[in-house]
């Protein structure tokens, strides 16, 4: 008894000292699992009574099914026991997934992002680059895996070029190296497909000194070199397009008869219902054609969009591993998914449009997008 006494209180010591206290998660409490449990089986049955014309891939069906799985002490558990006091706990197993579950996203996040500050990435200041593509290109880019890694590393290289050039006109001699971690984005704040790039990359590059790796800190960069970058990168993809017949990704093909078409069409552009400015101005999604900049070290051109505004010091780690969660974070998250009356369910914005709007998508029980909630 006195051995479990001290237990609890070297727990409630932790706790003043730290502000946090162990506390088992409760999915099936959560709106978003409220909704994915009452309404997949629904899915599944109006899509093979032929109501709805689309196709769930196997992975898809394999994540969702897992989500409602994890953390259910119903699903499976274990039972984890102080060897001195004999007090346990049980922790519910987690189905460890990779592209939904937004508990065991960022679990993963966490994990990954100490994984890199920690035993992975150098002392030295990051700086994320971050690439949009035009939305003809978004629906093609989601489906084919081969080409968005070829365009992905055709911009890695035009950003390793700049920061090796930059350091060897600063007086680098020798082989001159950056370094980058990429990581994939495929979906905007408002849950429309748009498969973009988060490329942390040092903000600076090495050079060998005889047997030493000088580092050479890149220092101020201007708005100017980011649009230099963008131009660069643009322009070896399009290259690459026309070399291997990939043209037809330049323009917005309409619906070629294939359901799964139309819904991955529907979900880049938000035609049904597009939120923002988009839906109050009843436009398109439209860009400049010409190398343009609305804000500092943001660039645009032809649709491309490229952002490198973002940097963390390299004598603050927690700058820096906070930017790398930022990067891996999970596409939906949880505390935005609030439920309405008459069934709705909102999911609120982090941030506000560029025109100042803050709006919020509205669907029904079922999934299906009535539009923006002012």
């Amino acid at each position: 008894m006195a051995c479990g006494v001290r237990c609890r209180r070297r727990v409630a010591s932790a706790a003043r000292t730290t502000g946090v206290v162990y506390e088992r998660r409760r999915p099936e409490k959560t709106t978003l699992y409220e909704i994915v449990r009452d309404n997949v089986e629904t899915l599944y049955g109006a899509i093979d009574d032929g109501a709805i014309a689309v196709r769930i891939p196997k992975h898809a069906k394999k994540e969702l099914e897992a989500y409602l799985d994890c953390g259910l002490l119903c699903r499976g558990f274990a039972r984890l026991r102080c060897e001195r006091c004999e007090e346990s706990r049980l922790v519910a197993f987690s189905c460890k997934g990779r592209g939904f579950c937004p508990s065991c996203l960022g679990r993963r996040m966490c994990s990954t992002a100490a994984n890199l500050i920690e035993d992975v990435l150098p002392e030295v200041a990051h700086r994320p680059w971050v690439l949009t593509f035009p939305f003809p290109w978004r629906r093609r880019l989601a489906q084919d895996g081969a080409l968005f890694g070829v365009l992905t590393r055709l911009f890695v290289e035009s950003v390793e070029r700049f920061y090796e050039e930059r350091a060897a006109r600063r007086g680098a001699c020798g082989a001159v190296k950056s370094g980058a971690v990429t990581v994939v984005q495929r979906t905007s704040g408002d849950m429309r497909l748009n498969p973009h790039l988060h490329v942390v990359f040092l903000d600076g590059a090495y050079h060998e000194d005889g047997t030493e790796l000088v580092w050479n800190e890149l220092g101020h960069l201007r708005t100017r070199e980011v649009g230099q970058v963008l131009e660069h990168a643009v322009g070896r993809m399009l290259r690459y397009l026309r070399r291997h017949g990939h043209l037809e990704i330049e323009h917005d093909v309409e619906e070629d008869g294939e359901p799964e078409a139309a819904l991955c069409a529907s979900a880049v552009s938000g035609r049904e219902s597009p939120a923002g400015p988009q839906w109050l101005r009843g436009l398109s999604p439209s860009s400049p054609s010409a190398l343009a900049y609305d804000k500092p070290l943001c660039a645009a051109l032809d649709g491309f969009t490229l952002h490198a505004a973002t940097r963390a010091g390299a004598h603050h780690a927690a700058a820096r591993e906070a930017l790398l969660r930022y990067v891996l974070r999970p596409p939906i998250a949880k505390e935005r998914v609030e439920p309405q009356q008459d069934g709705l369910v909102r999911l609120s914005l982090k941030r506000a449009f560029a025109d100042g709007m803050l709006l919020s998508t509205v669907v029904d029980a079922d999934g299906a997008l009535l539009g923006p909630a002012l």
